[in-house]
């Protein structure tokens, strides 16, 4: 059989897209065929979702829908669970898990989901040795298997134990292409932590958040769980808070990333808003970045007082700081030293010889400083964690803390951005938001 030239393979392709945006315009005349599946919304995972046979979070599970993945809803059942579709199954998913959701006017499933690109008919992710490019850096979070394809049920060349330090060339799904001692394979990214980009540009980092917008609070506001809608935080936010968020879902909420879980606040208790823009994106004055953390205010011992004391002063220090292209930034010699003859008040902190010293709680600052750069191509030379435990650090997810201190507990970082940036922080009591803004 004769094989096609490159320019009937052009027009092959041409006729194909033709066609189906000729599809797509007269899908509401077309009969419900055999196979059809009429989807109603689309909207985007906010965490990983388990989709299960029956609206009843007892119900057995039939599938998962990653993280950021996308939701395709078949019907609004009632106003906690969602009837989606899955390449797998059908089920139900909680909908206050999902954000983003826009009419698509009951289309078939199989034209909303767009082929990916791949050169010369081969997956991408599928690397040959002599590619592998080492674009980030990762530990091992508990032991796991390095195996030869992106397949659990693939074969394993070998075991990982964890703390064990990684190079990574990509990321693709729940799968990374990884290099331990000179050999190449695949590891679940959930096994992987501590993850920071040798690339700037390599891509995002797995596990991050990115909210995408600012909001500010026109009353006091409780901040409540996606998981029961109980009160995660014990001192109510003040009004005129500012707090990093998504955007509102279906339910009238914006959920905000709290701690190592997923929060939410009520829209009619938000003022404003201003949308975080894309960086390739950004105009003169945009908002390119935004991370909220939280901290208690109703602790009222010396120590604690002096905490947040040392909060607000260390995020004056940082605010309007103005980083040029290529520029570095070392966070010590901008807040340090940690003293009392600098300002500093006795605090808690995180050490293995003391329980306070002076600058304790400038660490949430710096990881919240740290979290909302690493939301950008802002490439970081130098961070240390608290510890490769979970002891004491609880307002980012596990690996995503910096700490600062003496000697080289600190924080390096380049503007590696092609124009200059400023960071601003918003402080009320109980919460600290950093913003990054393009000049």
């Amino acid at each position: 059989m004769r094989r096609l030239c490159c320019k009937e393979m052009r027009y092959l392709k041409h006729l194909i897209a033709l066609l189906t945006v000729l599809v797509l315009l007269t899908q509401p005349l077309l009969p419900l065929a055999e196979g059809f599946t009429p989807v109603a919304y689309v909207g985007k995972a906010v965490i990983t979702l388990k989709v299960r046979s029956a609206p009843d979070r007892e119900a057995r599970g039939v599938d998962t829908i990653p993280e950021k993945g996308t939701v395709y809803v078949l019907e609004v059942t009632d106003p906690d669970w969602l009837l989606v579709k899955t390449d797998r199954a059908e089920g139900y998913v909680l909908a206050k898990y999902v954000s983003g959701m826009h009419d698509v006017g009951g289309v078939d499933i199989s034209l909303l989901r767009e082929p990916p690109e791949l050169p010369d008919g081969e997956d991408p992710f599928v690397k040959q040795v002599d590619a592998f490019v080492e674009n980030y850096v990762a530990y091992v979070r508990s032991g796991d298997y390095l195996y030869q394809t992106p397949d659990a049920d693939g074969r394993r060349l070998r075991h990982i134990d964890a703390g064990k330090e990684l190079r990574v060339c990509a990321v693709s799904g729940d799968w990374s292409l990884v290099r331990y001692r000179e050999q190449e394979g695949y590891m679940l990214s959930s096994s992987l932590y501590k993850w920071d980009r040798l690339d700037p540009y390599a891509g995002e980092i797995p596990g991050l958040a990115l909210p995408t917008r600012l909001i500010f609070l026109a009353r006091t506001a409780d901040v409540f769980s996606v998981e029961d809608n109980t009160i995660l935080k014990a001192d109510p936010l003040p009004p005129g808070s500012a707090i990093a968020a998504y955007e509102k879902d279906l339910l009238g909420r914006y959920l905000t990333p709290y701690h190592r879980t997923t929060g939410y606040v009520d829209a009619e208790l938000v003022a404003a808003e201003l949308a975080v823009v894309p960086w390739q994106d950004a105009q003169p004055g945009d908002l390119i970045a935004a991370m909220s953390t939280y901290y208690a205010v109703g602790i009222h011992t010396e120590k604690h007082r002096g905490r947040n004391w040392n909060i607000y002063l260390s995020t004056g220090m940082l605010s309007g700081i103005v980083l040029q292209p290529g520029q570095s930034f070392d966070m010590n010699k901008t807040i340090g030293p940690y003293r009392r003859s600098t300002g500093y008040h006795e605090a808690p902190i995180i050490s293995s010889d003391a329980a306070s010293g002076y600058g304790g709680g400038t660490c949430q600052v710096n990881t919240t400083f740290y979290v909302t750069s690493i939301q950008l191509p802002i490439l970081v030379t130098h961070r240390r964690v608290h510890s490769d435990n979970d002891v004491g650090i609880t307002y980012v997810p596990r690996g995503f803390d910096a700490a600062v201190g003496a000697g080289g507990i600190n924080l390096q970082l380049i503007n590696t951005l092609p124009y200059a940036i400023r960071y601003q922080f918003f402080v009320s009591d109980g919460v600290m938001t950093c913003c990054i803004f393009r000049l």
